[in-house]
């Protein structure tokens, strides 16, 4: 009975494409590699508790911008799941409120999907109340693919094979404006096929239209590949035109989510070119998180370097899906990305670096180079997020932030195409350059209970520090 027990455990692991409890299991490489002094990096960067905050915690959801407005919504409510008791992961907990937020005026405003003016079905505020879904912005329109959650019809939790685009002028004005016949139904249109039932992955927009869903699962189902299409949307319907995934074959080392796969700009034969680097992810089919990245061209050639030799970079800390800072220099000929807290193998404590298999929650941040050369760097930044103190499940204790949250840039930066910003252009005086929004805080770093972690509704905001100039 006991061993039958921990089978259903293992299965709901596998199906919670959420923040859960974690289990013992090995890497995909047992050595990691050393973790270098932040003070190295050209940039500081520090995080600042704002002034305002959502109203309720939220993880796990869907982030965009539009002329210096936020539009939120999906993910959850809650936080950790417990294992062992299916009900801890509830319908109750998708979050099936709309905001929208201006951190300039420091206002957040919101909507219920299931309000009378919606307009949706029950079945459309299902797919839009998901988890882990993929999504990304290109100029006014959101486009949110997959995610994990319940079904009104069935009962049950699936993974959604829907693919939504919403006008963001018009639902923002939805949420915020006061005309009695307009409805959200109207600012969004639907497609669906089997290509987009995946959760945990990442989603862009590339050249010529094209589109990529990068890794993720679907439920028990890893998808191990990169699933390509073209999405045809005349503004008032909705069609794609699927590619052959790649590769051909999965590649059982392609098995991640959530992850971070976030775009780059690397080189080819000196030319600096963008792409996509995907970062740990979890899980391993021991339990273990994946610690080799994978470099995604535009066309989703993916290529990960040789695990078993020495010299093969292994990334040591924040595996799990947290907030990510993207920039590139060109005068150094050098990509940056800064990850946030969240789940992690490896830590520091008393200065020492230390791992643990459980795969602790942390407040620290880690800086992955990458050179013209093709070789990678991990850095431990200086500071981490600040300390608020729990004064509810174990008072006292430090809350640990970063898994599941966003980290949205301030306006007007200047940036490459796919969003990776310029450095060089960031200036030598200390400036906001983002906010980091929502995810879990757990009171602990390993968690035995749901009541040890909760959905943070707190924002910070991101300061770099004056970027060093070449000698």
């Amino acid at each position: 009975m006991q061993k039958r027990l921990k089978t259903l455990s293992y299965l709901l692991f596998m199906v919670i494409t959420t923040c859960c409890t974690k289990l013992l299991g090995e890497n995909q490489t047992p050595t990691v590699s050393p973790v270098l002094s932040g003070d190295e990096l050209p940039f500081r960067l520090t995080l600042e508790l704002e002034s305002f905050s959502l109203p309720n915690g939220l993880h796990s959801f869907v982030s965009a911008s539009y002329e210096g407005k936020w539009l939120l919504l999906a993910g959850r409510t809650d936080g950790l799941n417990d294992l062992n008791d299916p009900n801890n992961f509830s319908a109750a907990s998708q979050n099936k409120i709309v905001y929208v937020i201006d951190p300039v005026k420091r206002t957040v405003e919101f909507k219920s999907l299931a309000d009378p003016t919606s307009g949706l079905t029950q079945q459309q505020i299902d797919q839009l109340s998901v988890s882990s879904p993929q999504f990304y912005q290109d100029k006014k329109t959101l486009y949110i693919a997959g995610g994990y959650g319940f079904d009104s019809t069935t009962g049950l939790f699936s993974t959604k094979d829907s693919l939504t685009a919403i006008d963001m002028p018009g639902l923002i004005h939805w949420v915020t404006g006061v005309l009695p016949w307009e409805t959200a139904s109207r600012h969004l249109r639907q497609t669906f096929n089997a290509v987009f039932q995946v959760a945990g992955g990442y989603m862009s927009h590339t050249r010529k239209n094209g589109t990529l869903l990068i890794f993720g699962q679907n439920n028990t189902t890893y998808n191990q590949q990169v699933r390509r299409f073209h999405i045809k949307d005349s503004g008032k319907k909705l069609s794609v035109y699927v590619h052959k995934a790649l590769p051909k074959i999965p590649n059982a080392n392609f098995q991640r989510r959530d992850l971070n796969i976030v775009p780059i700009i690397h080189h080819v034969f000196d030319i600096p070119i963008p792409a996509f680097a995907a970062l740990g992810g979890v899980f391993t089919p021991s339990g273990g998180v994946w610690t080799v990245p994978v470099l995604i061209d535009l066309d989703g050639k993916a290529k990960m370097e040789d695990p078993e030799e020495a010299e093969t970079f292994k990334q040591a800390m924040n595996q799990y899906a947290c907030p990510s800072l993207k920039v590139y220099s060109k005068h150094r000929k050098n990509m940056y990305i800064s990850l946030f807290g969240g789940i992690s193998y490896g830590f520091f404590e008393n200065n020492v670096f230390q791992t643990d298999p459980e795969l602790p929650f942390i407040n620290q941040i880690s800086t992955v180079s990458l050179d013209k050369n093709g070789e990678f760097k991990q850095y431990l930044m200086k500071n981490q997020f600040p300390t608020i103190l729990s004064s509810g499940v174990n008072p006292g204790n430090p809350f640990l932030f970063g898994a599941g949250a966003q980290f949205i840039p301030a306006d007007d930066l200047p940036s490459y195409g796919n969003g990776v910003l310029k450095l060089d252009q960031l200036g030598h005086k200390s400036k906001v350059i983002g906010y980091i929004v929502g995810g879990i805080r757990s009171t602990l770093p390993i968690t035995s209970t749901p009541a040890d972690s909760s959905a943070s509704p707190y924002i910070f905001r991101v300061i770099l520090k004056g970027v060093r100039r070449i000698k």
